[in-house]
């Protein structure tokens, strides 16, 4: 990448990371969670798809049994698996069984700290809502990537601000992988601290009259509704 390539690379994607974890997740559909996670501080990236079941090549019109689910990338210096559970079971119902298959509630665990947490995060919710949460606590096994159309929806909602992103990452992998990108999918929902916005707003490769629609959106939003809907 020659230097004027990579000057266009927004700055929140030139920061390294000494440690980068995982969680994966499912809490009913996947389009709102996404944005819900890409805006926390410490998030470095998110992806959409399917996970938990046996069939070897899911769509999303061929889920089988198969649970859609978010996966997080994150700085566990900047935000620990404890708060993504935090937010996890504060933004949805996992007292309520779901419609389908597809839309169950679900810790994929990637290692014993996790399920340890899980479990833990699992009898801290029960207590909280004095039922018994029928959250799936999983090994976490295999992630099978959803099509294009449904990574950052939010953000595909908005083709002002997608397609300045999309100029400075035309490759689809790139675009997906961004901090920056997941970061302003959740921004465009109203998730996120506003605090933390105004902070990053500069270090997200949009321009300035983009930056103020990025605003507008987010102060329009208001609060998202809770819970998240089992479609």
């Amino acid at each position: 990448m020659n230097p004027f390539e990579e000057s266009k690379i927004p700055h929140l994607d030139q920061l390294s990371y000494t440690d980068i974890q995982t969680a994966t997740l499912a809490m009913g559909c996947f389009w709102s969670p996404e944005a819900l996670f890409g805006a926390m501080k410490g998030v470095i990236r998110t992806r959409v798809g399917f996970a938990g079941g046996t069939t070897p090549a899911p769509t999303y019109r061929t889920l089988a049994d198969h649970i859609e689910t978010v996966q997080i990338e994150f700085d566990p210096e900047q935000v620990t698996f404890a708060q993504l559970l935090e937010k996890f079971f504060a933004k949805h119902t996992p007292t309520q069984e779901p419609r389908k298959r597809q839309y169950t509630s679900a810790i994929f665990y990637h290692s014993p700290e996790q399920e340890q947490g899980a479990q833990d995060a699992i009898k801290a919710a029960e207590e909280q809502f004095q039922a018994k949460v029928l959250t799936e606590l999983i090994p976490y096994e295999n992630f099978h990537l959803a099509e294009e159309r449904h990574q950052k929806w939010k953000l595909r909602r908005h083709t002002e601000v997608l397609r300045e992103l999309q100029k400075i990452y035309p490759a689809y992998e790139a675009f997906n992988n961004s901090t920056a990108v997941a970061r302003v999918n959740g921004y465009v929902g109203g998730y996120g601290e506003q605090e933390t916005l105004m902070e990053e707003i500069a270090s997200l490769g949009l321009s300035v009259p983009v930056q103020n629609t990025l605003l507008a959106l987010y102060m329009t939003q208001g609060t998202p509704g809770f819970p998240f809907a089992y479609r």
